[in-house]
């Protein structure tokens, strides 16, 4: 959407004459509307799913040069497969109608929340900005910069989940107008680059200057400037630099607030060299878990009832499912030891005085010559990083990142969060790699005797392998455990491992999802030798 779309209601004669595109689409209710298109939530009698229709206004339609700029356009946007980017799934134009067909969020956009609730809460905002420096970074990535990051072109599902919308479709807009046609840049005026508003080329530091002037207004309930006419709003960026938020807010953190401001430097170069360098300076103040910020309709009280139960509720929650996966197995492996021990004792086939003492003053004791693998404890993980490499013999080859700002949920030791591949056309990478996962640093060569792995997409497969560096080619790694079809929770026996580094490396076939697959990986804790 290039303008600041606002959600209306749909009038009975708001309808297009035909009210079934390309013999699938049945349009149901108007949601959106914007200085290019009306866009509509439909439904497809083809695949009986809720989808998004974004129909271009009459007189652009009448544009043939534009109508095929805004067909390649979308072409190339369907190509993203990222679970932070709306997903376009069609296209086509059929009599006075030119439009996009793309994935229904069930949600509101964020330009509507801010509209609701003034501003949020440091952590909310941090994790939004986080999911959309991500997926941003990944279109960068591939050749494609959004070019219109705003409020509105940003989703916030019910479920948590944050999209951004209308990749490659802002470029379209810009050959249909510039930013000196009267009342059509009050939506972008509040967002553009410095680069933009000079008419420069632009790469990603566009969309990174766009980005920190929405988490500058999701944080402070302002946008960076302010201006009665859009152009004089556009023309102070050029000599001017916005107010430290901290100035606005002053219970903003100090660090938050110089990370936000290094993406509004007016000099490109001044700012992040990747959006994802921003997304992954967020960090430190982003929630683990989006706040629930969509209520369901109607029934807002409900849902922040349900929110507070779930934030009381999360630390039993968590130990239990995170604590008891491991403690239930240790104390019925007592009972049944203490059972045995009693009958040993009572039958005479045990002597009381070679029973091995579990008093404070026996504990530490080890046998001299006894195996210390035979006690192993639980292994520190000091780092994690993506393993994606950008050149496989065979394949395309990755891009060198894998959802990165996610990597620490899968040794925070709470299975309710996780690190997820990107989504992929199909089961098998898309056929673009053999495989993508994480290294694991141990600080230091260990010799491992198992792993827990745990995964919120059963059926998945995956190896785990160890080296004394962390290699970019997969074959230089030692594979010493691998599961299939695995279940939710997996106890890995390690072979022959030792090594400083563990690869827990995801293999085809990934689990289906809506719109392609993936893998996710919640859990995984390493044991062996103790240093």
């Amino acid at each position: 959407m290039t303008q600041d779309d606002q959600r209306v209601p749909a009038p009975a004669e708001a309808a297009p004459p035909q009210r079934v595109l390309g013999g699938r689409y049945l349009l149901e209710e108007r949601i959106a509307s914007g200085g290019m298109a009306t866009v509509w939530r439909a439904h497809d009698e083809t695949l009986a799913r809720t989808v998004a229709v974004k129909l271009l206004h009459e007189h652009l339609t009448a544009d043939e040069a534009l109508r095929e700029r805004f067909r390649r356009e979308a072409v190339a946007a369907a190509k993203l497969g990222h679970p932070g980017i709306v997903g376009i799934y069609d296209t086509g134009a059929r009599a006075d109608h030119t439009y996009l067909v793309m994935e229904y969020v069930d949600g509101e956009t964020l330009r509507d929340l801010l509209a609701e609730r003034g501003r949020l809460d440091v952590e909310t905002a941090a994790a939004i900005g986080v999911q959309v420096a991500d997926a941003l970074g990944y279109a960068h990535a591939r050749g494609l910069v959004h070019r219109d990051v705003k409020p509105a072109n940003i989703l916030v599902g019910r479920d948590g989940s944050v999209k951004i919308a209308d990749f490659g479709i802002a470029k379209v807009a810009e050959s249909a107008r510039d930013l000196t046609q009267t009342g059509t840049v009050l939506g972008t005026a509040a967002y553009v680059s410095p680069e933009q508003v000079r008419g420069d080329p632009v790469d990603g530091r566009a969309d990174q200057y766009g980005l920190a002037c929405v988490l500058y207004e999701a944080l402070t309930g302002r946008r960076p400037f302010e201006a009665e006419a859009p152009m004089a709003m556009a023309a102070q960026r050029l000599t001017e630099d916005p107010l430290p938020l901290r100035a606005v807010r002053p219970d903003v953190p100090k660090g938050l607030d110089d990370v936000i401001m290094r993406g509004l430097v007016r000099d490109a170069d001044g700012r992040y060299d990747d959006v994802r360098d921003l997304g992954s300076a967020l960090g430190p103040w982003a929630s683990a878990t989006p706040a629930i910020l969509v209520a369901p309709p109607d029934d807002e009280e409900t849902a922040e009832l349900a929110a507070d139960a779930a934030v009381d509720e999360r630390p039993a929650r968590s130990f239990l499912r995170s604590e008891g996966t491991w403690l239930a197995p240790v104390i019925a492996l007592l009972v049944v030891a203490a059972t045995l021990i009693g009958v040993g004792l009572a039958t005479g086939v045990l002597e009381s005085d070679r029973v091995p003492s579990l008093t404070a003053s026996d504990q530490g004791q080890v046998e001299p010559g006894a195996d210390p693998l035979a006690d192993p404890v639980v292994l520190e993980v000091e780092g994690i990083e993506a393993f994606d490499p950008v050149e496989v013999d065979g394949y395309a080859g990755g891009d060198a990142a894998e959802n990165d700002q996610q990597l620490p949920y899968m040794v925070d030791g709470d299975p309710d969060t996780a690190w997820q591949t990107e989504r992929y056309e199909d089961v098998d990478f898309g056929n673009l790699k053999p495989g993508v996962g994480a290294i694991l640093d141990l600080g230091a060569p260990h010799e491992l005797v198992s792993a827990t792995v745990q995964t919120q997409t059963p059926g998945i497969s995956y190896e785990l392998r160890v080296a004394d560096a962390p290699h970019t080619d997969a074959d230089e790694w030692t594979v010493a455990g691998e599961i299939t079809d695995a279940a939710e929770s997996e106890d890995v026996t390690l072979r022959a491992a030792s090594g400083r580094y563990v690869l827990v490396y995801i293999v085809p076939p990934l689990a289906e999802i809506e719109g392609g697959a993936r893998a996710t990986i919640s859990d995984v804790e390493l044991q062996g030798e103790p240093e």
